[in-house]
């Protein structure tokens, strides 16, 4: 059975969140220890700044207890403390779910396209640990293929959803407008590069860029004629900028209510970091104003069209068919093969029985006549065949069939 167990910004705050985030960097050791939970045949961690999602194939039902607390034992967590914001998807909705995460229509801003990405380096994840299989690699693989084109064929990819737009709308309702601020940038990754560029655009400038390894934001800062500096000399460059924009999760903050104590001047932290890389105490510095992810929930811009949210889910429904009529066709599989070793059975049984009537024929000649009799049972069987394929997503079809073809034995056992 596939499933998916997790939680999201629409049903847990980030301080529920965070504690359950895995960085990237993680997945290669926590996918194993999922993986190896009782009746598991395949795995896929998703974790983001939004999210937090197990995708599970089992051999029943999913072992959603000791998924739980495997996860809490992981962070050290009680699983009380986050299992009220749980939601669990089976079959064909987890399916549907993780389409609609690919395409950008589950995120806080609708039509992001960041989290494609994430979902692309999650399924890669699970295939280098060995944690996924066919019917993840299929649903995976599809699903990229659906955000794609949501991207492409949808209003959705051109409107400019993402979290640093929302990171520079929430500035420029702050200020009034953006031209002319200056900024500093902790974290030189993907969002770190996003962030600046969005807010260059916007009108405002980069004074400085800092990083865990200075060396690594070195490209970075020089696109922007910006400075470069360690995460510990942030404190010694708030005289000169306004907003301090941090994208990196952190165990331990990587700005606290003392690096910013001693600030002279009005200044605006926005932490999009997961977890969160600004102490959250600092909000009660008097001088400091503080957004998180989920606080930048007002300026994620105007809602998509619905046209355009028609569309894209018309995308995802497409995909999600073609998908269940895949599952389909593998649910079936056995089922086919019972029944071809079932054919093959009734044609040496009837030849075996005639062997007397054929025993005037050569050996080219009965291949002849057991030619023709397969020939007959292979095209009585091609069209069963056929439409077992096209519903094997549906139990009472199969159940049908195995009736009709008394594959259990049922119609022997009456007759004898």
């Amino acid at each position: 059975m596939l499933s998916a167990i997790g939680l999201s910004h629409k049903t847990a705050p980030l301080s529920v969140r965070e504690p359950l985030a895995f960085a990237e960097a993680e997945l290669s050791a926590v996918l194993p220890v999922l993986h190896a939970l009782p009746g598991l045949r395949e795995t896929l961690l998703l974790s983001t700044c939004h999210r937090t999602e197990v995708y599970l194939v089992s051999e029943d039902r999913p072992p959603q207890e000791a998924v739980v607390s495997t996860l809490g034992a992981l962070r050290g967590i009680e699983p009380a403390v986050f299992s009220p914001y749980l939601y669990t998807w089976r079959s064909e909705d987890a399916a549907r779910h993780v389409l609609r995460v690919a395409g950008g229509l589950e995120s806080m801003v609708v039509g992001e396209p960041q989290v494609l990405g994430q979902v692309r380096r999650s399924f890669t994840a699970a295939r280098l640990a060995g944690t996924s299989g066919p019917v993840l690699n299929r649903l995976m693989q599809l699903a990229i293929a659906s955000g794609r084109r949501v991207r492409t064929e949808t209003g959705l990819g051109g409107h400019g959803a993402s979290v640093p737009h929302a990171v520079v709308a929430c500035c420029r309702a702050h200020w009034g407008s953006t031209e002319g601020r200056r900024a500093l940038i902790v974290g030189a990754g993907e969002m770190g590069a996003l962030l600046a560029k969005t807010f260059v655009s916007a009108g405002g400038s980069v004074a400085a860029i800092a990083n865990r390894t200075p060396e690594h934001a070195r490209g970075l800062a020089d696109r922007y004629r910006a400075a470069v500096i360690g995460v510990g000399e942030i404190a010694d460059h708030l005289t000169n900028v306004d907003v301090v924009m941090v994208s990196v999760g952190s165990d331990r903050p990587v700005l606290s209510v003392l690096n910013l104590a001693q600030t002279l001047r009005p200044l605006l932290v926005v932490d999009i970091g997961v977890p969160r890389g600004v102490d959250p105490a600092v909000v009660r510095l008097p001088r400091v104003t503080l957004y998180d992810l989920d606080s930048l929930a007002p300026y994620t811009g105007a809602a998509p069209t619905a046209e355009d949210l028609a569309a894209a889910q018309a995308i995802v429904d497409e995909t999600h068919e073609a998908f269940v009529r895949w599952l389909g066709s593998r649910a079936a599989v056995p089922l086919i093969a019972e029944l071809h070793q079932r054919a093959e059975a009734i044609v040496e049984e009837e030849l075996l029985q005639a062997r007397g009537r054929l025993r005037g024929l050569d050996e080219k000649q009965r291949r002849a006549v057991r030619g023709v009799v397969e020939g007959a049972l292979r095209k009585l069987l091609h069209a069963p065949f056929v439409r077992l394929r096209a519903r094997g997503d549906d139990a009472r079809v199969l159940d049908l069939a195995r009736e009709l073809f008394d594959l259990d034995g049922a119609a022997e056992d009456e007759a004898s």
